[in-house]
């Protein structure tokens, strides 16, 4: 390693980091630089790693109110 960082944190976060440590084995130094890791291999943004969650509803057709989903919506003020 050829860097130094200095974090500082609330007592129960680093009990949290201790018995992660204890637990496997690991320094408290290699945890955090798996954390690290980790977050640098999430590809994209986080609008592409959302994006699956955006979209639209379709809707076959309808005459007017006819369609009970539609009638609901317009009651509940949402744009069809």
């Amino acid at each position: 390693m050829t860097e130094t960082l200095t974090i500082r944190l609330p007592s129960a976060q680093r009990k949290v980091l201790r018995v992660r440590a204890a637990a496997t084995g690991k320094t408290e130094s290699e945890i955090v630089r798996e954390l690290i890791a980790g977050l640098q291999h999430q590809p994209g943004s986080l609008r592409e790693r959302a994006g699956r969650h955006f979209g639209r509803l379709d809707f076959a057709p309808a005459s007017g109110d006819s369609d009970p989903w539609r009638a609901h919506q317009r009651k509940m003020n949402v744009r069809t």
